[in-house]
């Protein structure tokens, strides 16, 4: 089969209930807004970063194939996030039996490395449009010596991005608090341990990518420990943006364009910030990035929350 995009086959929900308490424990001391969502029944907005793995690790696999890292519940580890552009339409209930379906859009090779895009979008069980996703990630982490740069399908630039859903902005019972909030104003900072205790938590005791929390796994795929998966990297920063916008500022049309850029390994130290970087009537702007110790930027991403149509 040649031809792209390649569809998928659909996927349903709700997301495993140790997957959820899991993203809540992850947090350690940092998460009191991620807690009091899940205490809410709600999935955080971070976990939505997560859609796209719960409808590749639901695809039939060949009984046949060997797995290059056994363990994990979807068996796709070796598989790391470097870019997610996704959209939060409503909030989505932690029990809420939900729909996935989207496809894979190309692969292509960079420096060496495959790469992977694929799109999909969630309705809950009402039928209503909860997330869309567009995400790139590394197919291995393992540099590939003598891979030629090159394109199948459509490069990651190519798909068309997923946009702020300004028609549910009315819903979004934090507006004030947005609206309140002027450019330039600046948060985060505290130092955050991300500590292997941290990983395993949020991983659970059924990873879908044993690299996050195994470091035996972690070193078969060519990692010297394991790395914190990108959506808890990025959880931490939307802290930030929840503590001080409000708890469901980020649930109600809001579009999330996130890089990472480097690895957190198991044990480091990050520092999440978050700035606000414009604020129109119709919209506020945050830049996120979360750095390590070294002053290195592990994740970088814009947040558009828009609070009118």
């Amino acid at each position: 089969m040649t031809d792209w995009p390649r569809p998928l086959a659909e996927a349903r929900g709700p997301i495993r209930a140790d997957k959820l308490d899991g993203a809540a424990e992850g947090m350690g001391e940092w998460g009191a807004e991620t807690r009091a969502l899940a205490a809410e029944g709600l999935v955080p907005p971070d976990m939505m970063t997560g859609l796209t793995l719960f409808l590749l690790s639901s695809q039939p696999r060949n009984p046949e194939k060997k797995q290059k890292i056994p363990g994990g519940g979807g068996g796709v580890a070796g598989g790391v996030w470097v870019r997610e552009r996704f959209t939060i339409h409503r909030p989505l209930a932690r029990d809420d039996a939900f729909v996935v379906s989207g496809a894979s859009e190309g692969r292509h090779v960079h420096k060496s490395r495959r790469y992977g895009t694929n799109r999909c979008e969630t309705v809950n069980a009402a039928g209503e449009p909860v997330a869309s996703n567009l995400t790139t990630g590394l197919l291995e982490y393992k540099v590939q010596e003598g891979l030629a740069d090159g394109v199948e399908g459509r490069a990651p630039d190519e798909v068309p991005a997923p946009e702020p859903d300004w028609t549910v902005a009315a819903a979004n019972p934090c507006r004030e608090k947005l609206r309140a909030l002027t450019e330039g104003q600046t948060f985060g900072g505290e130092r955050v341990l991300v500590s292997l205790a941290l990983m395993e938590a949020r991983d659970t005791k059924k990873p879908d990518n044993p690299i996050h929390s195994d470091p035996e796994l972690a070193k078969r795929a060519g990692l010297a420990r394991p790395i914190a998966g990108g959506s808890h990297v990025l959880a931490f920063a939307l802290e930030v943006v929840m503590a001080e916008a409000g708890r469901h500022s980020l649930l109600h049309g809001a579009y999330f364009d996130v890089r990472w850029k480097a690895p957190v390994y198991a044990d480091a130290v990050i520092y999440p910030h978050a700035r606000v970087s414009e604020v129109r009537d119709d919209r506020v702007v945050f830049d996120i990035d979360a750095t390590l110790e070294s002053g290195a930027t592990a994740m970088t991403g814009q947040i558009v929350v828009p609070i009118s149509e």
